[in-house]
C-alpha cells in the first residue's frame, strides 16, 4: 500500500505571499512582481494585445525515505492592462536574485494635442422633421427663420 503526502499550496495562498509594485513614471512604465517561489524556467511572461500576463507554475515530486513521496504544486498568475503610451513589443523583463521580476518599457512621446475649436452642428432628432425655426425655407420661398425674432432693436429705450 502506497503512502502519499500531498503538500499543495493553492494559488490563493501564493497570492497572499505575492507583492506587486507598479510605478507610473514619465519616461518609463515599470512593474515589479515578487515571484520568489518560482525559478526562471517556471515563469512565463507574455502579452495578448494590450494585456500583460505573468504566470508561474511549480510542480515538484520528491520521494521520501520510507518509499512515499511529496508533491508540491503552485500556480500563480497576474494580469495588467498596459497604458496606451506603451508598446507591448518594447517590454523588457529581468529577474533579480531575490525573486523580484522587473518589467519595464519606455513610454512613447505622444504629440501634444493642439488647441482647437470644435464646431457645433445641429441635426434633427430621430424621425423628426426640422422644427420651423431652423428650416431653411418655407413654401413661400422666404427664410424659415423668423426675421423679427432675429432683429435686435438698437434704439434707445
Amino acid at each position: 500500500m502506497e503512502r502519499r503526502a500531498d503538500l499543495t499550496r493553492s494559488s490563493a495562498a501564493a497570492d497572499r505571499n505575492a507583492s506587486t509594485t507598479a510605478k507610473e513614471g514619465k519616461e518609463n512604465f515599470e512593474l515589479t512582481l515578487d515571484v520568489s517561489g518560482f525559478s526562471p524556467e517556471e515563469l512565463t511572461v507574455k502579452t495578448e494585445g494590450r494585456r500583460l500576463i505573468v504566470s508561474g507554475k511549480h510542480d515538484k515530486k520528491k520521494e521520501a525515505e520510507d518509499g512515499g513521496y511529496f508533491h508540491e504544486y503552485r500556480e500563480w498568475r497576474r494580469e495588467a492592462e498596459l497604458p496606451q503610451d506603451v508598446h507591448p513589443e518594447d517590454i523588457l523583463c529581468s529577474l533579480s536574485t531575490d525573486g523580484q521580476l522587473h518589467l519595464q518599457a519606455p513610454r512613447l512621446a505622444l504629440p501634444a494635442a493642439e488647441d482647437r475649436t470644435i464646431p457645433i452642428t445641429q441635426s434633427p432628432g430621430d424621425g423628426e422633421e426640422n422644427p420651423p425655426e431652423i428650416q431653411t425655407s418655407d413654401p413661400e420661398g422666404d427664410s424659415g427663420l423668423n426675421s423679427s425674432s432675429l432683429h435686435m432693436d438698437s434704439s434707445p429705450t
